[in-house]
C-alpha cells in the first residue's frame, strides 16, 4: 500500500476524527484529506507529474501533513529540508535533485527566493499564508489559490516501491547526499512506530504533544502513524507546537492531560533546567520517547523522577533507515540500551572487514529491513559503501548483549550532535578554509550538558595573516545554519596529524574534553 491508499483507507475506516489541534485550533483527518485531494489537482495544473522532485521548507503548521499528501498523490518525490538552513546549504540539495518547484512558508519565502536564483528546473515556488506573486524570474503561487480547485478523489497508479521522499544527510566530509525512501519504507515505519507505541493496548486514546520538526521524517512519521490509529482510540490527537519552548510544551501537556510525547535530549535538559519546572504537573504523561541523540542516564533519571514515570523509551535509527530500527520497549531493557530491533529489522554488529562479532564485542552497528533506504541519489558510491552485502553500515560503534538489547558506544564518524540535529564537520571546515587567512582547520564536538555537544573549530593562520576569533565566525555567519556555528574558534600553530596526513582528532578531542564547559 502506498501512502496515499493508507490516507484514503484510514478515512474510511476511522470516519471524521479530531487529529490535531494547533493553537487553540481543531482539525480533523477529512479536513487534511479534503485538503490534500485538493492540493493534488493545483500541483497537476502547475504540471507537476509522477517522479517529479519538490522541495519542502516550512516550519510546523497543521497544514504540513495536507501539504505531504498534495505531494505524495501526483506520485512526486518530497524532499523537505530543515527550515533553519541557510539559503546556499538550501540551493545545494535544490541543486542536486533537480528539484521542480519549492512548497514553502512565508518565514523561508526570503531565504528560498535568494536559494532558486538561477536554478532553471525550478518552475515555481508555493507559499503557505503567502500572495500569489506572477511577475518575477519564478511564479509564485499561494497554497490558497493551489487548493482552490475540486478536488481530486481517483489516485493515480503508485507502487509501493516508488520513490516518495528523500531526506539529505551526510558523513564527515563532502557534500550532503539524498537517502531515497520509498512509499514501503515509510508505511513499514509507521507499522514499526504502531507496534513500538503499543497504541493497540491503549484503552483510553492518548493525546500526543508534539515539539519535533513536522516537515520532516518524523512528522511523516507521525501523518502515517495516525493513519494505522485503532479503532477504539480514533479519538486520539496531536498537539502540535510551532517550536518548542520548555515552559510552553509543560502547559500543553497540562492542559490536555497529555498522555504521549516525543523529545530529543536538549528538550529534556531545557524542561529539567526551567525555574517552573515543578510547577506543572505532567504525570498525565505514560510514553515518553528520547531519539536523534544518546540520552545521559542522569538525565533520563532525572527526568523520570521529575514524570513520575518507570522509564523513557529510547529509540536508534537513522535517516537511511526512516528513522526508527530499535526501540527500547522491552520492561527488562538494561540502562544504557537502546533496546531491542522493531519487528522485521535485523541488526549486527560487524568488524572492520564485514565479519559478524559475537555478543559483547564492539564493533560497527548495521541493520537491514523494510524501511531501508534505496541508496544515495546519484551517488553510487556513497551507496556502495554504506549498502554492503545486503546491509546497512551505520558508522555507529556498539554492542549487542548475550540477551540480544543494543547498546551504542561511539560514533566512527565524526558527526556532531547538537540538540538532536547533525553537524557534519566536512561542511564547516569548507566553509572556514575558503577564509583567505586560513591554512588549516578541523571541527570536533565537545561535550555540553544541555545540547549535548557543542562545535569547537581549530584554525592554523597562514603565514603573515592575522584573523581573529569574531572574524572568522563572522566569515561563517552568512554560510551557516546559527545552530552549527562554532561555540569557539581556537588557534593552533599546526594540526596533530597521523604519518600519511590524516588530521588525528581524537587528540583534539582529548584537549577540549579536558578542559572546563
Amino acid at each position: 500500500m502506498n501512502i496515499p491508499e493508507l490516507a484514503e483507507h484510514s478515512a474510511q475506516r476511522l470516519g471524521e476524527c479530531r487529529v490535531m489541534v494547533h493553537e487553540g485550533k481543531d482539525y480533523t483527518n477529512h479536513q487534511f484529506l479534503n485538503w490534500g485531494r485538493r492540493l493534488h489537482r493545483g500541483l497537476i495544473n502547475i504540471d507537476v507529474n509522477k517522479g517529479d522532485v519538490i522541495g519542502m521548507c516550512l516550519i510546523s503548521n497543521p497544514m504540513v501533513h495536507s501539504i505531504f499528501q498534495g505531494v505524495f498523490r501526483t506520485g512526486a518525490v518530497a524532499v523537505p529540508v530543515m527550515f533553519a538552513l541557510t539559503a546556499p546549504e538550501l540551493r545545494f540539495i535544490l541543486s542536486d535533485t533537480k528539484a521542480v518547484g519549492v512548497v514553502t512558508d512565508t518565514f523561508g519565502l526570503e531565504k528560498i527566493r535568494d536559494a532558486v536564483k538561477g536554478l532553471e528546473h525550478i518552475k515555481w515556488v508555493a507559499v503557505l499564508d503567502g500572495e500569489d506573486e506572477f511577475f518575477g524570474p519564478i511564479p509564485e503561487y499561494s497554497i490558497k489559490t493551489l487548493m482552490d480547485n475540486e478536488p481530486i478523489k481517483i489516485l493515480p497508479y503508485i507502487n509501493e516501491y516508488d520513490l516518495a521522499m528523500m531526506l539529505y544527510t551526510s558523513g564527515t566530509t563532502g557534500k550532503p547526499k539524498g537517502g531515497m525512501l520509498t512509499h514501503k519504507a515509510l508505511y513499514y515505519t509507521a507499522e514499526v512506530v504502531l507496534e513500538a507505541t503499543q497504541l493497540k493496548q491503549w484503552k483510553k486514546a492518548p493525546i500526543f504533544v508534539n515539539a519535533l520538526p513536522l516537515a520532516h521524517v518524523f512528522g511523516v512519521t507521525i501523518m502515517n502513524l495516525n493513519f494505522m490509529m485503532p479503532e477504539h482510540i480514533k479519538d486520539a490527537y496531536t498537539v502540535l507546537m510551532t517550536w518548542f519552548d520548555a515552559e510552553k510544551f509543560m502547559q500543553l501537556v497540562q492542559e490536555h492531560k497529555a498522555s504521549r510525547t516525543a523529545l530529543v535530549p536538549t528538550m529534556i535538559a531545557l524542561i529539567l533546567n526551567h525555574p517552573k519546572a515543578m510547577e506543572y504537573d505532567l504525570t498525565s504523561l505514560k510514553d515518553v520517547s528520547s531519539s536523534s541523540a544518546p540520552l545521559p542516564i542522569e538525565q533520563a533519571g532525572a527526568f523520570r523522577t521529575l514524570v513520575k514515570i518507570d522509564r523513557i523509551r529510547d529509540n536508534y535509527g537513522c535517516t537511511e533507515a526512516a528513522s526508527i530500527a530499535t526501540t527500547s520497549l522491552a520492561k527488562s531493557c538494561p540502562e544504557g540500551s537502546v533496546g531491542k530491533p522493531c519487528s522485521g529489522i535485523e541488526i549486527a554488529i560487524f568488524d572492520e572487514n564485514d565479519n559478524p562479532l559475537a555478543p559483547g564485542e564492539k564493533g560497527e552497528i548495521v541493520m537491514k529491513g523494510p524501511n531501508m533506504m534505496k541508496g544515495y541519489f546519484n551517488r553510487p558510491d556513497a551507496t556502495a559503501e554504506t549498502l554492503r552485502h545486503g546491509w546497512m553500515h551505520t558508522g555507529d560503534v556498539g554492542f549487542i548483549d548475550s540477551d540480544g538489547f543494543l547498546f551504542i558506544s561511539d560514533r566512527i564518524k565524526d558527526m556532531i550532535i547538537r540538540g538532536g540535529e547533525n553537524i557534519y564537520p566536512g561542511e564547516l571546515e569548507e566553509v572556514i578554509y575558503e577564509h583567505p587567512a586560513v591554512a588549516e582547520a578541523t571541527v570536533i564536538g565537545k561535550p555540553d550538558p544541555i545540547y549535548g555537544e557543542k562545535v569547537i573549530a581549530f584554525v592554523v593562520i597562514k603565514q603573515g595573516e592575522s584573523v581573529t576569533s569574531e572574524e572568522v565566525l563572522d566569515f561563517m555567519r552568512p554560510k551557516v545554519t546559527k545552530f552549527k556555528l562554532p561555540a569557539e574558534v581556537r588557534f593552533i600553530d599546526a594540526l596533530p596529524k597521523s604519518p600519511v596526513g590524516k588530521v588525528l582528532k581524537r587528540e583534539l578531542k582529548e584537549v577540549v574534553v579536558g578542559t572546563s564547559n
